[in-house]
């Protein structure tokens, strides 16, 4: 095996690297838009997710989705860290309401934001990775590091929470959140 150049070996990490993050990068930043209202902050934060990637990055063993999403969670709550002590929930409302085309759908998102706060991070976080980000259950088990079967039953118990808290009746045919 022939030993590469220090400068073809860092040629070979921006190629591998650059793949990766063709790959990857719609996704990361959709999902940090989903966690995140404001879409320069989201496209920072997605920025400095691959950041920390090509600090870490190894061309022989690349990241998948999976850590590149914990990666972005992280970098979610610290932003919103940030946010929380610089602006107050009024002035959140306050821009929800002026970016919504019709009054009702800026009350609905406003609904759904508040109850969704009012769940736990776990249960935001898969709500979020399941539905606003269209990850399968395979792909939301390894980016949250539990078992496939175990997506399916916090999924249903999360579903449960947000429709008591947003009072949305069970279907019809639904006995205890069973169809």
């Amino acid at each position: 095996m022939t030993r590469k150049s220090p400068r073809e070996e860092q040629r070979l990490k921006g190629e591998a690297f650059r793949e990766m993050f063709d790959l990857h990068f719609v996704r990361v930043l959709r999902f940090v838009e989903g966690q995140v209202s404001d879409r320069a902050a989201a496209e920072d934060i997605a920025a400095d997710v691959f950041s920390v990637a090509w600090q870490k990055f190894d061309r022989h063993d690349p990241f998948g989705l999976p850590w590149l999403i914990r990666t972005a969670i992280h970098k979610v709550r610290d932003f919103q860290r940030r946010e929380y002590r610089k602006k107050d929930a009024m002035s959140t409302v306050l821009r929800l309401a002026e970016v919504a085309p019709e009054e009702r759908d800026a009350l609905e998102i406003i609904a759904l934001q508040e109850a969704l706060r009012q769940l736990s991070p776990d249960d935001q976080h898969l709500l979020r990775l399941t539905y606003w980000d269209g990850m399968s259950a395979g792909e939301v088990a390894a980016t949250l590091r539990i078992r496939p079967g175990s997506v399916w039953t916090r999924l249903h118990r999360a579903r449960n929470r947000l429709r008591t808290l947003l009072d949305v009746p069970q279907k019809v045919g639904e006995v205890h959140g069973r169809r």
